[in-house]
């Protein structure tokens, strides 16, 4: 009896030590389960941060309206144009007839096809802002689950968010820049088989609001080294596959005209980039740009970035490699995010490498022998660079942190100043971005109503060439089909927006022939500065009434200034249909070049930029 019940006592404790066992097991299940919860909870805390943040950048523009200030090189000169234009013919063939004298659509293609909808209506900073305001949210979203994803770290996720999605891209760009780290991020959670839906989705609307010019191009090239690279290790991402295939399918959709054109299929447009003449440049010098800076309108802004994060992460594979010599303990995801951060400037430093090859003076002759291939643009690929940069940077930093807590001493130190460096330079990139973009000249604008830069009305003379529309109606009795217009010191893409008939305009594809005989209109212009005369023959994307009174100047403030000796060839000009010549400044000598002015007064309004001078053409027989 003593035995069993010592065997009693014995079962009984073994018994209790199970019940402590299973607690202190239920207990850990609780705990894991609220570090989950308070990491998931931070998690939400820096998305919809950011998300807010995004949000109150486009602010000043709703407020502004039509008063905004809104960069206009490369967006309200063009790409605005080719939306509205494409809007208005949106199943009407392949011509754009208003385009300087009748042109194809592909002398105007979209960058964000999608997007076109948007300007059915033509409110054209109604348009521009939910581009905007979709860009930032996309790009902040993508930049925060691909860096959550590959660190860990939420707050690190929120931080390159933030930083990406401040980022001034102009937004008729739609998704080519700000869209590319939620591609990535979908392609990486296909390859693990999630997300399967969501991520097929995201890419056919990336696809659709993006441009394979652009960035498309380089996506494709690096989604497909990594569909190899997974076969060459046995994985078989077929989704991945998948969604390459569907995004190259959307891609061939909407640009299938401009690349027949390209590859020689059916009847051929004998484009003006045959003409180009190709340049090469100094291949270091241009790799340095390339890597430092970006291409234009494609920059990540990562100046500051890159040279702390070249100088951090090869001490953070150094202290890796002292601490594994002594087998010391640290972090798995030390390793990780290195790995990642090399991986991403490797990458980076690819497309850097090739477009700086295919630029450089050691490519020209072959470039040129190739003729309109040779003027294709390789420095576009970097579109998708700044993505790889700002990722790079997050893992960098993931990786001074991963080092910071599993070391002490000298090495904490060290790891701790990488981190503060690393957190100025990003602090600095921001003020400097926000310096930079159109937020900060429109809070300037809010602040005082006089602040001396060209807003949107401004640009496209809002409330001026309405006058000039009613008076050429008046006088003629015509529609605006029915006559052609080119402008002097005004952008043609004022005329364009205006519902106008041109000649002249910014087009990267139309036809040599207009390009020929639009030369013979303003030669002499062009033979009196060569720096003119090199734009237009050997570029000639704008297809421009220069003067060689004011080369750098396409918009003249009124009455600051006026034509006193302008020449161009009236006769060619009329040979090519022209009807009216729209001029932002007085000329001086119209008479002998064969022009009449048509109203003393110009047009304008009292806050107007433009004072307008309409002139026409005197009969060719009274010509002196």
């Amino acid at each position: 009896m003593e035995r069993k019940r010592r065997n009693g006592e014995v079962l009984d404790g073994e018994a209790l030590n199970g019940k402590v066992l299973d607690r202190k097991a239920s207990d850990g299940k609780v705990q894991d389960r609220e570090a989950r919860d308070r990491k998931a909870q931070n998690g939400r805390i820096w998305f919809w941060a950011g998300i807010c943040l995004m949000a109150l950048m486009a602010v000043p523009a709703l407020i502004l309206g039509e008063d905004a200030i809104i960069t206009y090189h490369d967006q309200l000169d063009v790409e605005v144009i080719g939306y509205l234009l494409h809007g208005r013919h949106l199943f009407s063939g392949d011509m754009l007839p208003e385009f300087m004298g009748g042109s194809l659509k592909t002398a105007l293609t979209m960058p964000a096809p999608l997007c076109v909808l948007l300007f059915l209506g033509e409110n054209v900073p109604g348009a521009l802002l939910v581009m905007q305001l979709v860009g930032r949210l996309t790009g902040f979203a993508g930049m925060y689950l691909l860096s959550r994803e590959l660190t860990g770290h939420a707050w690190i996720g929120g931080a390159a968010g933030a930083l990406y999605g401040l980022l001034p891209y102009l937004p008729v760009y739609g998704l080519s820049l700000y869209g590319v780290p939620m591609l990535v991020w979908c392609a990486l959670e296909l390859r693990k088989g999630r997300h399967k839906a969501l991520s097929y989705c995201y890419t056919v609307f990336f696809g659709m609001a993006s441009s394979l010019v652009l960035s498309g191009f380089a996506l494709l090239g690096l989604g497909a080294l990594l569909f190899f690279w997974d076969l060459c290790r046995r994985r078989r991402p077929w989704h991945f596959l998948g969604a390459w295939l569907v995004l190259l399918s959307v891609y061939v959709a909407e640009d299938f005209q401009l690349l027949g054109q390209m590859l020689g299929w059916g009847e051929q447009l004998v484009s003006h980039k045959s003409e180009r003449v190709v340049h090469g440049m100094p291949f270091w010098e241009t790799l340095r740009q390339w890597v430092f800076v970006g291409v234009f309108n494609g920059e990540g802004y990562q100046e500051l970035l890159l040279p702390v994060l070249l100088g951090a992460v090869p001490a953070a594979l150094l202290a890796v490699w002292v601490l594994g010599k002594k087998k010391a303990d640290f972090s798995p995801g030390l390793v990780h995010d290195l790995k990642y951060a090399c991986l991403c400037l490797g990458c980076g430093l690819f497309l850097a490498l090739m477009s700086a090859l295919w630029d450089s003076s050691w490519l020209e002759g072959l470039r040129r022998a190739m003729g309109t291939l040779g003027a294709f643009q390789a420095d576009r690929c970097l579109w998708a660079a700044p993505c790889l940069w700002h990722l790079a940077f997050a893992c960098g930093a993931a990786a001074l942190w991963e080092l910071w807590r599993c070391c002490g001493g000298a090495r904490r130190l060290a790891a701790g100043c990488g981190l503060l460096a690393m957190g100025l330079a990003a602090g600095a990139t921001g003020v400097r971005v926000l310096l930079l973009s159109d937020t900060k000249s429109n809070l300037q604008k809010l602040r005082n109503p006089e602040y001396d830069m060209i807003s949107y009305k401004d640009y496209y003379a809002i409330g001026v060439l309405e006058q000039v529309r009613d008076f050429l109606k008046e006088q003629t009795g015509l529609a605006q089909e029915e006559y052609r217009v080119v402008s002097l010191g005004i952008d043609p893409a004022a005329a364009y927006y205006h519902g106008f008939y041109c000649l002249d305009g910014y087009s990267n594809n139309y036809a040599l022939a207009h390009k020929h005989a639009f030369r013979k209109v303003i030669g002499p212009e062009l033979e009196k500065n060569e720096y003119l005369r090199v734009l237009f023959d050997e570029w000639g994307n704008r297809c421009y009434l220069f003067s060689s009174e004011c080369p750098n100047y396409i918009t003249v403030e009124k009455h600051g200034f006026f034509f006193q000796n302008y020449e161009l060839d009236a006769g060619a000009l009329r040979d090519m249909g022209c009807d009216w010549l729209l001029s932002a400044a007085y000329i001086q000598n119209a008479e002998s070049q064969g022009l009449v002015l048509m109203r003393e007064e110009p047009f304008e309004t009292e806050d107007s930029y433009y004072a307008i001078y309409v002139y026409g053409f005197a009969d060719p027989e009274e010509e002196p």
